[in-house]
This record gives structure tokens, C-alpha cells and sequence, in this order.
């Protein structure tokens, strides 16, 4: 079998650090601007009705 072309691994190397890069960038974006904090909306957690306490 003939030895793999260094151009064929170089170019699959930069693919996964260009995969990498991106996706450090993608959630760096998500984090700071995917998730605004709206005053005016309820917490998830203030919906979720709470179960009575279990009778001894």
C-alpha cells in the first residue's frame, strides 16, 4: 500500500482545527448573546408547580 500524501494529512489537519475553532467561536456567541436575560420573564423554574409536602 503507498504512503499517504503529506498534503492529504495536512488538509485533514487543518479541517479538524478549522471544526475546533469554529466551534469554540459558535459557543462563545451562544454564550454571550444566545441566551438574553429578560427581566419581565418568569424563571422556568417559578412555572413548575410544587408537589405538597408528603404526609407522615
Amino acid at each position: 500500500m503507498e504512503e499517504t500524501p503529506k498534503t492529504a494529512i495536512r488538509g485533514m489537519m487543518l479541517y479538524v482545527i478549522a471544526l475546533i475553532v469554529l466551534g469554540v467561536l459558535a459557543g462563545a456567541v451562544y454564550t454571550i448573546y444566545g441566551h438574553p436575560a429578560d427581566p419581565s420573564e418568569r424563571p422556568a423554574a417559578e412555572t413548575i408547580p410544587q408537589k405538597a409536602t408528603a404526609l407522615q
